[in-house]
């Protein structure tokens, strides 16, 4: 019973408490700032790419004709200048009005505004009289003046009477059988660019040479067959050389043409179409060197093999693989040389424009190796006496400058340069141009008191120099 009454007065003190509440309070929402910096770089994005997107289409769907038609607002047909108001044709009878026109600007002679006061005077008027001779009409008939004919009104005036002439009608260009409008050349036949098919055969029989190449002359090394002089002393310069005999009171000309064998229809016309007594240089880089040299001798060409090899300028010239480098070890040109020399077989030498290595101290281990070969070298540098190979000194390359002037120009100095030395070699590149003007010039020679040889035969040697 204690223990129950002690409950209930634990229960009535809990009653006897204050009750406790705990207010919540809510706080607000703030709401953030929308960032509007992306969508608007989006929307730009999106504006730019479209543009950008239309503009190409429109260069890369449409030619300028079109673009122009599109652009074009007015609902009348483009017209020239003299067509337009203010302008007159005398071809076609159509004088221009005195007040001028679109095209007239404001002060201009026959324009309106200021210099209205100038009036034009043709060229045909009478010079204007100091003193107005007498009228048979009388005073009051010479003091009117005379009423002015506006040709625009009368043409007007006609246009809406009906006796105007027709307008002509406009000029329909000729269709091909697929309806497509031909376009005229715009060269005449005497104007046409030149090309190979447009060079004439020389005259005569043509003579091929000896078969080459000779096995006394050749040796197999690890960087393929080379040529050495014989066991007998013969030279495969002398060997593989084109005969000639001529006069001996005329000049001597001799003609390279290098870098032959990458263009099929270039080769094909200087083995075809070049007088025989012209030099043939085959670039190493050429396919199939051998049919090529071949085919050349069988023409009576004498043929060099083109050595590549660094130039100088302002923009140097890769001369590839095979080039000789003046960086390089003497080892490495050397292994370089023997890789070229191993492309053909049946030359009489090498022919280099690399004027940059030529200068170089090393060009002197490539004449000895030269001359070691039994070969000739036509090109750039000074051999030294006691390693110089026979080399035949480059007067002039003619189309450095690829412009007919400058060609012509380029083959005068040959020609001066033979008549007053005796001997001159012309170096050319294969182009059209340049063999059209080659082969006009090769045609003067006689009359120039000049003949035309193989460039071995004007070989130089230290023992003989200048003799041929």
């Amino acid at each position: 019973m204690a223990a129950d009454r002690h409950d209930d007065l634990d229960d009535l003190d809990e009653l006897d408490e204050e009750p406790s509440f705990e207010i919540v309070v809510d706080e607000p929402k703030v709401r953030k700032p929308i960032n509007l910096k992306p969508l608007l770089i989006g929307l730009l994005v999106l504006v730019l790419g479209g543009g950008l997107g239309v503009g190409a289409y429109l260069l890369t769907a449409y030619d300028a004709r079109d673009l122009i038609g599109l652009l074009d607002i007015g609902e009348s047909e483009p017209r020239l200048s003299l067509e337009l108001p203010g302008r007159g044709d005398e071809s076609k009878g159509i004088e221009a009005p005195r007040g001028g026109g679109l095209l007239t600007p404001p002060g201009a002679v026959g324009g309106s505004g200021p210099g209205e006061m100038l009036k034009a005077t043709p060229d045909d008027a009478p010079p204007p009289m100091e003193t107005a001779k007498a009228s048979p009409e009388g005073p009051a008939a010479s003091s009117a003046p005379s009423a002015a004919v506006d040709p625009a009104a009368e043409a007007l005036a006609k246009l809406e009477a009906g006796t105007a002439p027709p307008p002509p009608m406009p000029k329909v260009a000729a269709v091909d059988a697929s309806g497509m409008p031909t376009q005229p050349s715009p060269r005449t036949a005497e104007k046409q660019p030149p090309s190979y098919d447009s060079m004439t055969t020389p005259k005569g029989e043509v003579k091929p040479l000896l078969a080459a190449p000779l096995k006394d002359l050749v040796r197999k090394t690890q960087a393929g067959d080379l040529p050495y002089p014989g066991p007998d002393g013969r030279q495969p310069w002398q060997v593989y050389a084109r005969p000639w005999s001529g006069p001996a009171d005329k000049g001597k000309v001799a003609v390279v043409v290098v870098e032959l064998g990458l263009d099929k229809a270039a080769t094909e016309a200087a083995i075809a179409k070049l007088p025989p007594e012209v030099t043939l240089a085959f670039s190493p880089y050429a396919p199939s060197l051998d049919k090529w040299i071949k085919k050349a001798r069988d023409y009576g060409h004498e043929v060099l093999m083109s050595l590549p090899a660094e130039t100088g300028g302002a923009i140097p010239r890769d001369p590839g693989p095979y080039g000789l480098m003046s960086a390089l070890s003497p080892e490495a040109n050397l292994d370089r040389l023997e890789t070229v020399m191993s492309k053909g077989a049946g030359y009489t030498g090498l022919v280099s424009l690399g004027g940059l290595y030529g200068l170089s101290p090393q060009m002197a281990a490539t004449f000895a190796a030269i001359k070691d070969h039994g070969l000739l070298y036509v090109g750039d540098g000074t051999p030294p006496a006691d390693h110089a190979p026979p080399n035949v000194p480059v007067t002039a390359v003619i189309d450095g400058d690829p412009f007919r002037e400058a060609i012509d120009m380029r083959l005068n100095q040959v020609s001066m340069a033979a008549r007053t030395k005796g001997r001159a070699v012309a170096v050319v590149n294969p182009r059209p141009l340049s063999f059209l003007r080659l082969t006009t010039w090769l045609n003067d020679l006689d009359g120039q008191n000049l003949v035309l040889v193989p460039a071995s035969t004007l070989v130089q040697t230290p023992a003989s120099p200048g003799k041929s």
